[in-house]
């Protein structure tokens, strides 16, 4: 089968390495696969084609430097919590025949992992008719199904056509946002086209949408590799991040602490709760230790009230996953989140996970079994998740931690989820 993936991105960055995997997975089965991204870097794997030179690359950067350090960077006006990254989605960055032709063969299905900012409605319409593929739209956040935004957080515009858009302060039916999702459902209407989800969180917004409903819904798990993420004892792996085999560590982190969506607010409360909970065991509060990850943590740090480890920005396979195992707990403040993978990974190195009942907590996280499922936005329930989880025997920690390593073993394998994914091509659900 020819397989053709889009994805917006680096696959050698951030969240890309989940794309990186499917790409080996599909490529390992014999099929032949191409991944179309749309910026430039020398080191990707065979397979992997960019849409932009090397050339353009470096004029793009080059521009971006000088309109950064000149004040002329143009922004758009909206909600940073909403996430918009481009107003116009009716923009071509690309016309159909020059993907097409840069993906070198005629695709037999396409899977669209990322798309803003790259390819549009039209675009994935056009390569329906030209080439007779399923198109298959991964819902990594709420924008394949929204006029703009990539959260919509209370927002139910969505379920109908947009307007009135409160990520862009507007108050006008018809704006831009209303635009979009008009041009968006003249062209998917058109196109065989169908959506992948891999929550609960996500299927219940899809149930929704205006865009979507009436099309077919696939749901499969973000696959995590056990050969990179599994347990391993504290002893092991604590002393490689100097932490004492004696420490009841906590680990969070998200690539940007600081986004709204990521709870913070609620996780230094929660903190700050547990501290008062544990004051009932003696000398408890002082074998504490946070393991933080990720950017902007010189905003939280003076507002921690355990002794920390800022490990910063880590490798997204080896570096986070020497985090989860020297980890008793990982805790995941999220209040608007389509996951995140943080979890799965934590599950998949047998490390219970305390998170909101937001996201895959929502699928994943089973109160007792795999750790704790707290109320949505209560600080109060989060700390005594942690608290719960950190009060263990040593015993009923390990048995915990078994089962989380066995769930993520069913639902999370990677081989598990392409043959998910391969059937559902091969069956053309849609």
């Amino acid at each position: 089968m020819n397989i053709l993936m889009i994805f917006r991105n680096s696959p050698l960055e951030t969240s890309g390495a989940v794309t990186l995997d499917l790409f080996h997975e599909l490529e390992q089965r014999g099929h032949r696969v191409r991944m179309l991204v749309n910026t430039y870097h020398p080191a990707y794997p065979p397979g992997v084609v960019s849409m932009e030179t090397k050339m353009a690359h470096w004029k793009t950067r080059i521009q971006n430097k000088i309109q950064r350090m000149f004040g002329m960077e143009k922004h758009l006006v909206s909600d940073p919590k909403y996430h918009f990254h481009e107003a116009d989605e009716a923009r071509m960055f690309y016309s159909t025949d020059a993907i097409l032709k840069k993906a070198g063969m005629k695709p037999d299905a396409v899977l669209v992992l990322f798309a803003k900012n790259f390819v549009n409605a039209k675009n994935l319409r056009e390569i329906y008719e030209r080439t007779n593929s399923p198109i298959y739209w991964m819902m990594y956040d709420t924008s394949p199904l929204t006029g703009g935004c990539h959260y919509s957080w209370d927002c139910t515009g969505f379920e109908k056509l947009c307007g009135n858009c409160p990520g862009l302060y507007s108050s006008d039916p018809n704006d831009i946002t209303y635009r979009n999702m008009r041009f968006k459902k003249e062209h998917l209407s058109k196109t065989n086209i169908s959506l992948v989800i891999a929550s609960k969180w996500q299927e219940l917004q899809a149930a929704k949408s205006s865009l979507f409903k009436d099309k077919p819904v696939h749901k499969i798990f973000i696959g995590i590799n056990p050969r990179v993420f599994f347990p391993e004892p504290p002893a092991i792996c604590r002393p490689a991040l100097g932490i004492p085999d004696n420490k009841k560590v906590i680990f969070f982190g998200a690539y940007f602490l600081g986004h709204e969506r990521k709870g913070m607010t609620y996780l230094l409360e929660s903190l700050t709760i547990l501290k008062k909970k544990l004051n009932a065991f003696p000398g408890f509060s002082d074998k504490v230790l946070l393991l933080i990850a990720g950017m902007e943590t010189d905003k939280i740090k003076p507002l921690l009230p355990f002794s920390f480890l800022d490990l910063g920005m880590l490798n997204n396979s080896t570096g986070v996953a020497s985090a989860y195992r020297a980890a008793d707990l990982f805790v995941c403040p999220s209040i608007e989140d389509a996951g995140p993978s943080m979890v799965n990974q934590s599950l998949m190195s047998g490390t219970p996970v305390v998170a909101f009942n937001q996201g895959v907590a929502m699928d994943l996280v089973i109160t007792g079994e795999t750790g704790y499922r707290a109320k949505l936005m209560d600080a109060d329930d989060l700390a005594e998740g942690m608290f719960r989880i950190l009060t263990l025997s040593t015993d009923d920690h390990e048995d915990m931690k078994t089962k989380c390593r066995l769930l993520a073993m069913d639902l999370l394998n990677p081989e598990k989820c392409t043959r998910q994914w391969l059937e559902m091509l091969e069956n053309n659900q849609v």
